[in-house]
């Protein structure tokens, strides 16, 4: 007798992934981000705090209207000085959210690089147990249980995993529609054997 059935594999580590783990790593990567971002988050946040200088400036204006014109001295008499002040307070609001705007449009871009496992040259499998998506650097296997479904958005065909994860056929993937529609009754026919 060698024991090695009574030893557990070493290069093997069983585990239980709860929320908080999954919440705990969401910030980490949030904040990993942030330390290679750093730069564009500094004016996103100055343009934030300017955003609510002058929503300010708008809310002291409507208290006391009179005063702010006087205090702003404008040749224009009280009611079109007024709105005009309060029109370029929001004005000048709205533009100093622009960076920060920018910066939530390109934050996707910072989460997922060319050469990282996601992108790139995509081999699908289909097994009869699940699929096989191949990469460069990953090779991940999905159970069919694992689907929730399959949906076709913009002739990209996609299955969904979990409510923010899927895995993604674009429509340059297929050939035809007929490929495409094809692909996806046969992935829905393994569905449906679950």
């Amino acid at each position: 007798m060698t024991g090695e059935s009574e030893t557990p594999h070493r290069n093997a580590i069983t585990y239980n992934v709860s929320f908080r783990d999954f919440q705990f790593l969401q910030g980490y990567m949030a904040r990993r981000i942030f330390a290679k971002n750093r730069q564009k988050y500094v004016p996103a946040l100055l343009g934030v705090v300017l955003c609510a200088v002058f929503l300010t400036m708008t809310i002291v204006l409507n208290v006391k209207p009179y005063r702010a014109v006087a205090l702003f001295g404008t040749g224009l008499r009280y009611p079109l000085s007024f709105y005009l002040l309060v029109i370029l307070c929001l004005v000048a609001a709205i533009a100093s959210l622009i960076p920060a705007i920018k910066l939530r449009l390109g934050s996707l871009r910072m989460q997922v690089s060319d050469d990282g496992p996601l992108l790139g040259s995509t081999k699908l499998i289909i097994e009869p147990d699940g699929l096989v998506i191949d990469r460069k650097v990953v090779k991940s296997k999905y159970l069919w249980a694992a689907f929730q479904g399959v949906e076709i958005q913009k002739n990209a065909v996609i299955l969904p995993i979990d409510n923010v994860i899927a895995i993604i056929m674009p429509a340059s993937a297929f050939s035809s529609d007929a490929e495409r529609y094809d692909f996806a009754a046969v992935v829905s026919k393994h569905l449906k054997q679950q």
